[in-house]
């Protein structure tokens, strides 16, 4: 009786080490940031801009709080969110990832969407088979960036310090918060097909929009350019001053 007992205290003693393993090699997942540095409001919202749902993450678990890796609560308004971005109706809960990433789980903590960090407080996603998205913390978004700033003749290129094209962006009104852009003539003909006739400015990010509604979204860099993102789907688009 007495092997018995110690027998199964080895056991339960094995067990909540390994539980313990298990919690801390979660916490040591790589790069993965703690829940209070990412917890804001951000706006979630499609390629083009046209359509938000706002978020705000919490830094407080979700449920009881003994999901591994852990998952923290989220509240949206959920009827106005369902008719703008309609994956929203399968968020549940949020976690941080690796490299600052901010993952929208479900009920069960199934993945619905991963947002990597880009530049100027934005993050993006892309869903296989629905399109790009974007969350954007308005707080870390450049206050200063004015459509003023960026009116006038910008290189429209592939690769960095090859430009192919000249695009201008002016300050004449088009609606909607947008301003007229003219493609100069002799753009290859990809680019020309893009048909880029508006631009403006979506919470630090640069839109360029075509006739049919199709937007190009492009990040701030650190040397003035702009860059389209996500740069791995399709053509890589840069954007600089001549």
């Amino acid at each position: 009786m007495a092997f018995r007992t110690r027998s199964r205290g080895i056991a339960l003693a094995a067990g909540a080490l390994a539980l313990l393993g298990a919690r801390h090699a979660a916490a040591q997942e790589s790069g993965l940031p703690p829940a209070a540095a990412l917890a804001a409001e951000y706006r979630l919202t499609n390629a083009d801009g046209d359509r938000v749902c706002v978020l705000t993450l919490s830094d407080k678990p979700h449920g009881r709080g003994r999901a591994m890796p852990a998952r923290y609560d989220l509240a949206f308004d959920r009827q106005a969110c369902a008719g703008a971005i309609l994956f929203s109706v399968d968020i549940a809960s949020w976690s941080p990832g690796p490299g600052n990433a901010i993952r929208l789980q479900g009920a069960e903590g199934g993945l619905v969407a991963e947002f990597t960090e880009g530049v100027g407080g934005t993050w993006e996603a892309l869903r296989e088979g629905d399109g790009v998205y974007f969350l954007v913390n308005p707080h870390l978004a450049d206050p200063a960036l004015r459509a003023a700033d960026l009116v006038g003749g910008w290189d429209l290129a592939e690769q960095a310090g090859k430009p192919l094209c000249r695009l201008e962006l002016t300050d004449a009104e088009a609606g909607s918060g947008t301003f007229r852009a003219r493609l100069a003539a002799g753009c290859p003909a990809r680019l020309a097909a893009l048909a880029i006739d508006r631009w403006r400015l979506d919470d630090g990010s640069l839109v360029l929009l075509s006739a049919t509604g199709e937007g190009l979204r492009f990040a701030a860099q650190e040397d003035g350019g702009w860059e389209k993102v996500p740069p791995d789907e399709g053509s890589p688009l840069l954007l600089s001053r001549p």
